[in-house]
């Protein structure tokens, strides 16, 4: 009796466990999310490159080569009277776990100061932890469907649904 009774204990702790730590994951990815959109609007383009997928980052040449290639283009947009102004994030998706990976996605609305308005724009991004969501990194899907994307990255899961891209919305002064 006292087995069965101690097992059923480690089985309501593990559940509220595991619950505890999808929450923590989730709240981490928020977080996360929104540091890096704060990092992006104010130039910080070596913190912001610290939440980059690392295969991403690789591919653009390192953290030194993307924070020059966004510099560039903040300071081009600059020049045609544009800035990035804030970045926001809906609530992620579910996490899945996809191998040894937790995967989410997670709404990212991007807001750009024209000379004559603004413009807000809505995309995904696909967020990934490989040490059970303590650190998120992440990757904008760039209009791409699933299939594209897993095409190029194979861990991605197949549970996670990117929404098509909607135009940007814009309004005037």
């Amino acid at each position: 009796m006292k087995s069965l009774l101690l097992s059923f204990a480690v089985l309501v702790f593990m559940v509220f466990s595991c619950k505890a730590q999808v929450k923590n994951a989730s709240q981490n990815l928020q977080e996360q999310a929104a540091k890096m959109g704060s990092a992006f609007v104010s130039s910080g383009f070596k913190e912001f490159a610290s939440y980059t997928y690392p295969l991403i980052l690789k591919s653009m040449g390192g953290t030194a080569r993307m924070a020059d290639v966004l510099t560039k283009t903040k300071n081009d947009m600059k020049e045609q009277g544009m800035s990035f102004s804030n970045i926001t994030f809906g609530e992620p998706s579910k996490i899945v776990r996809s191998g040894k990976e937790l995967q989410a996605t997670i709404e990212q609305h991007t807001e750009i100061k024209l000379t004559q308005g603004r413009l807000i724009s809505t995309s995904t991004l696909i967020a990934i932890s490989t040490d059970n969501g303590v650190k998120w990194t992440f990757i904008d899907t760039s209009n791409k469907d699933l299939a594209t994307l897993r095409k190029a990255l194979p861990n991605i899961s197949p549970d996670l649904i990117i929404p098509p891209q909607q135009p940007p919305i814009h309004y005037s002064f």
